[in-house]
């Protein structure tokens, strides 16, 4: 794997005969006061022909699709349509524009009927890469990547302004549909500071950070080692709280705690994605950032 994003990666990727090739565009964005947040996803499956993917927005009103401010996910369209190099149309409705080669993009969504949204994303950092072979995705290419989001959002006759630092990732290669594990993938964004951990939950009790990274100070490293602890609704199992500790390259410990202001459900072929909207104090600072509680189907349980 690449550890370097280059303006080629901003465009989609030779499948090269792999049917199960993947390419993934997820942009985040969020209205803190409202405990709104959303993201812009699309994926493409070259080989096959096919893109999926859509657009979901959700606050502390729903946390079930149906009920959800707005929730809209296709499964198999035609594929993207490529105007220029950088500039990449989706049939979900979703569109890229590079202004700037993995550090400034002009987003846009709109369904024909209830919504349609313009934002612009601007880097914080340059994208910093999952370490080879690295899970959840130790066959791909991946990259994260936050930035300062502005723009606004229609929806059902409503503007909606946004200006927040939120995370984008993009992917090539591999992946199933089948085999998903548990993943926590929990993050941090503001103009100073970014913070990304991932984890591979075994039942209860601490877990280990095994990659992620950390900018601040106007330097970003990698996470070599570090520790996470959720605490869940009795209930409905969801994350109500999460605790961290890392270490990065450069020697630093960052802690944090987050509390969660809103969530959804993301169901999946045979997974299920609960992802939550926090609050992070990092070092007596407020912080926004989310958390993607990734569960198999199979072993998703409420007590």
């Amino acid at each position: 794997m690449p550890d370097r994003f280059t303006p080629e990666d901003d465009d989609l990727h030779p499948p090269a005969g792999d049917f199960y090739h993947t390419e993934a565009f997820w942009y985040s964005f969020f209205v803190p006061e409202r405990a709104l947040g959303g993201w812009l996803y699309a994926s493409v499956r070259g080989a096959l022909g096919a893109t999926a993917g859509g657009m979901w927005i959700w606050d502390a009103t729903a946390t079930d699709p149906w009920d959800l401010p707005f929730f809209e996910q296709f499964g198999h369209l035609k594929p993207p349509t490529v105007r220029s190099p950088g500039r990449i149309d989706f049939p979900t409705g979703m569109s890229v524009v590079t202004l700037e080669p993995g550090m400034s993009y002009d987003l846009a969504y709109e369904d024909r009927d209830r919504v349609g949204v313009r934002l612009r994303f601007d880097a914080l950092e340059e994208p910093v890469p999952l370490l080879s072979g690295a899970p959840p995705y130790p066959k791909a290419s991946h990259y994260d990547q936050t930035g300062r989001v502005t723009g606004r959002i229609v929806l059902d006759g409503e503007r909606i302004d946004v200006d927040c630092h939120a995370m984008r990732d993009r992917s090539w290669g591999t992946r199933n549909e089948r085999g998903y594990r548990r993943v926590g993938y929990s993050w941090a964004a503001s103009p100073e500071f970014s913070l990304l951990a991932y984890t591979l939950p075994k039942g209860e009790g601490p877990e280990h950070v095994h990659a992620g990274y950390v900018r601040r100070d106007g330097r970003t490293a990698h996470i070599v080692e570090g520790r996470r602890e959720v605490e869940r609704d009795p209930v409905k199992n969801w994350i109500t709280g999460i605790s961290l500790e890392v270490r990065d390259e450069l020697g630093r410990v960052t802690t944090a705690r987050a509390e969660t202001l809103s969530r959804m459900f993301l169901p999946g072929a045979t997974s299920l994605c609960l992802n939550s909207s926090l609050l992070w104090t990092v070092e007596g600072n407020p912080v926004h950032g989310e958390d993607q509680d990734v569960w198999p189907l199979k072993e998703w349980t409420r007590p």
